[in-house]
């Protein structure tokens, strides 16, 4: 997407992540490459998977899963 030159907002709306987790991985990504001396992005780039735990304690209605016995 940083290649296509899409804007942050559309970049969050896409990922379904926070705007300013959208603005940390592209600089943390564009000042890797900068560090390498590389000033274009060129062949595969990739990136791993984060799993965030999210607590669903208290909460009234949870629909995505059956209550736990």
């Amino acid at each position: 997407m940083m290649v296509d030159g899409y804007t942050l907002p559309k970049i969050t709306d896409v990922l379904k992540t926070h705007s300013s987790t959208a603005f940390y991985w592209r600089h943390k990504i564009l000042n890797a490459l900068r560090s390498l001396g590389h000033s274009k992005l060129k062949g595969i780039v990739e990136s791993d998977e984060t799993y965030f735990l999210e607590s669903h304690k208290g909460k009234k209605d949870i629909s995505h899963r059956e209550a736990r016995k």
